[in-house]
This record gives C-alpha cells, structure tokens and sequence, in this order.
C-alpha cells in the first residue's frame, strides 16, 4: 500500500480529490438543491395564480354565479319545475299543469287519473292516465308546452279519434299517458 501511495504524484492526488468534489457535488445539487429549486418554481406560480384569482374575484364571483345558473337551467331541463317535490305533491302539481296548459291551448281537459308506475332501476315510474279533446294543431302545442313545463317526461299510450261536436266541428278525443320519473329515496 505504501509503494502505491508513493507512486501517486502530488499532481493525480489532487486530480483525484478534484474529481471525488466535483461528482459530490453534482450528486448533491441533482439530489438535494435542484428539487428544492423546482418546487420553489412551483410555488411562485401557485402564488402569481392566487394573485391572479384575488385581483379577478369579480369575474369568477360573475363565473360561478353564470355556472350555478347553467347547473338549475340543465336541472329544470331534466324534471322541470317539480324537481325536489314529494310524490303527492308531485301529482298535485302535474295535474294543476295539465289544467294550465290546456287552458292555454283551447284544450278541454277531460280527465287526470294518477296511477303508481313500476320501479325501474332507481326511479319510481308515476303515471297519469290523461284525457283530452281539441283541435289538432292545438295537441301539438299542447304536447310542446307539455314539455318544456314538466321537464322530462314519456308519453307511453296515445290514441287519438275524431268525433264531431254540438257545433259540428271535427274534433279528437285524446287518451294518452304521461309518465314521470321520480328518483327514490334510498
């Protein structure tokens, strides 16, 4: 060991001691300092987006507000306006519906029958046995209106016969069933 030792000039023993420094410094800055560097990275740009959010809170107050607005929109679209209603209330409502926009279509609403549906998956299938005469273009505005007013909802049954009036008029006797979909209570 002594004859190796005198073999390494003063020269390579520096050159040694230089190169161990160097890969003890690299190990430390690729392990300890550069991660360090890259979440203070990090961290700064988390800070300038907070800034960012700060100085802009009217405009996601604006935001939030439009989206909450989409959100009631799109849950309107879906069960109307009877969404959150308990069932009996629910038929209440459907019924008090049906009578406004026949009203509204010169449409003689006949009969309302409410009949509990089946169960499918988690909803509860609530049917109304309904009955109706009128002008034909006036059940088709009545059927849109149906629509947009109770949100989603199925007609299973239609049958439609003509029959003529006390004034002469042709006009259709409608049968038809409207079903609603309630979501059960788990």
């Amino acid at each position: 060991m002594s004859q190796v030792l005198s073999q390494i000039t003063q020269k390579l023993l520096f050159m040694l001691l230089a190169g161990f420094a160097l890969l003890l410094l690299a190990t430390t800055s690729v392990y300890g300092i550069l991660p360090q560097i890259k979440d203070m990275k990090v961290g700064l740009l988390k800070r300038a987006e907070l800034k960012e959010l700060v100085t802009n809170k009217g405009e996601l107050d604006e935001q939030i507000y439009d989206l909450a607005k989409g959100a009631e929109k799109l849950k309107h679209d879906l069960r109307g306006d009877m969404a959150n209603l308990p069932e009996k209330k629910m038929e209440a409502f459907i019924i008090g519906e049906l009578q406004n926009i026949s009203w509204n279509h010169e449409i003689d609403l006949i009969g309302v029958k409410p009949v509990k549906g089946s169960e499918i998956q988690m909803f509860q299938e609530v049917l109304f046995k309904v009955q109706l005469s009128g002008e034909y273009f006036n059940f088709y505005k009545w059927l849109q209106e149906l629509r947009s007013q109770l949100g989603f909802i199925v007609i299973k049954d239609l049958e439609l016969n003509a029959f003529n009036s006390e004034e002469n008029d042709t006009l259709l006797l409608m049968k038809l069933t409207v079903a609603s979909y309630k979501r059960m209570e788990e």
